[in-house]
């Protein structure tokens, strides 16, 4: 079977990028396709630049119904560092927004996603997973797990960390694995967030309460990996316990919804995102620690790119090749390479403990505070502007 292209993993960056490619008018398989979706506790931040990209495959307002605001984000120091850097908050107001965003529940994004790209035309779904890849001048063939085969002109890895595509394609990563473990869990408490994501900096890395509802948060908690077994062994009593104790109970008393997740954190990047016949997108190409919600953003990037250089291309008539994947590289490999080196550099400065790391936090922080325009540049290039002309 011919496809213009196809796409193996259908998390939220796959699915996204196979209902936009389809609407650019090319033919499109997508692979791995959930046949049950498991919400596990688990959410997205999604800046208002992600949101334009799914406003534009037309389930931005579905998902916005399904999320929370999040005009303001506040930054907190706990670490006990000698110099302790100031409390920072910035509000999507300095840069004349509403809000920075919302934070989408996972199940609930790819749910959405799901649910129009079954009725999206020129996109064939197939619950089969990847098994190998050969490439040719002319195309990339393709076996599935049901034993099809496919042929494709592109073909596109949105298949995770551990991304059986970039492996064919012999794309090869950079990958650093950090001595922390995320816990992950819905919360619900006494006092109204007000539509602010706190981050606590801890010595161990972010404390993250990103409002999820009314007197509702999504809770990210970094710590070192055997304090995370052992928290969740000892139990959600302990566990909320000694939350209310770190953060002073600055939302009051805490409640457990659903069950606590656990997730090793690492970053990695993609030496490259195209080979030939092969692009990756997503956690694919790119993944990083949970700090400035850069991670599904970051993909959606990817996303928008690429739907653009096929839709050029097909407005134009010229081919989908590997000129076209060679340009959607140029354009994003130094943005990506420039936020994963920051946000290893942040996270690497709060895990160490070093004074002249921590005078850098807390000199960065104090001029955030200060400096009001270098505070609204640093909200629209977190927000998804771009760092380069």
């Amino acid at each position: 079977m011919r496809i213009d292209i196809a796409i193996i993993g259908a998390g939220a960056a796959g699915l996204s990028a196979a209902i936009g490619l389809a609407r650019a008018g090319a033919s499109v398989l997508l692979a791995g396709a959930p046949g049950t979706i498991r919400d596990d506790g688990r959410s997205a931040a999604l800046f208002n630049a992600s949101l334009d990209v799914l406003d534009d495959i037309g389930c931005g307002d579905a998902l916005r119904a399904k999320g929370a605001p999040l005009a303001a984000i506040r930054i907190v120091d706990i670490t006990d560092a000698l110099i302790r850097a100031p409390t920072v908050t910035f509000r999507a107001s300095e840069i004349g927004q509403d809000h920075f965003g919302w934070n989408i529940p996972n199940a609930a994004i790819v749910e959405t996603l799901m649910g129009i790209a079954r009725h999206t035309p020129g996109l064939t779904l197939s619950e089969a997973m990847f098994e190998s890849a050969i490439q040719s001048e002319e195309a990339v063939t393709i076996r599935l797990a049901d034993g099809a085969d496919w042929q494709a002109t592109l073909l596109i890895g949105a298949d995770g960390q551990n991304s059986p595509v970039r492996a064919a394609a012999g794309i090869e990563a950079d990958i650093k694995d950090y001595p922390q473990t995320a816990l992950t869990c819905r919360l619900t408490h006494q006092r109204d967030h007000e539509d602010i994501s706190t981050e606590f900096h801890t010595r161990e890395g972010p404390l993250t309460f990103v409002p999820a509802g009314n007197f509702a948060s999504a809770l990210v908690w970094v710590m070192q990996p055997e304090k995370a077994e052992a928290m969740v062994a000892a139990g959600p009593d302990a566990m909320l316990a000694d939350l209310e104790k770190r953060t002073g109970r600055f939302l009051g008393r805490l409640t457990l919804q659903g069950r606590i997740g656990s997730v090793p954190l690492r970053k990695l990047l993609a030496k490259g995102l195209a080979n030939e016949r092969i692009a990756v997108i997503g956690e694919a190409a790119h993944a990083f620690p949970p700090i400035g919600a850069q991670g599904l953003n970051l993909g959606l990037r990817d996303v928008k790119e690429l739907v653009a250089q096929v839709a050029k291309a097909k407005s134009k008539g010229t081919p989908l090749d590997q000129a076209l994947l060679a340009q959607y590289q140029s354009a994003r490999k130094v943005d990506t390479k420039l936020r994963a080196d920051g946000i290893d550099l942040l996270n690497s400065a709060l895990i160490a403990g070093h004074f002249p790391g921590d005078l850098a936090r807390f000199a960065g922080l104090s001029v955030l505070k200060a400096v009001s325009p270098l505070r609204q540049l640093a909200m629209r290039l977190g927000g998804g502007s771009r760092l380069l002309p």
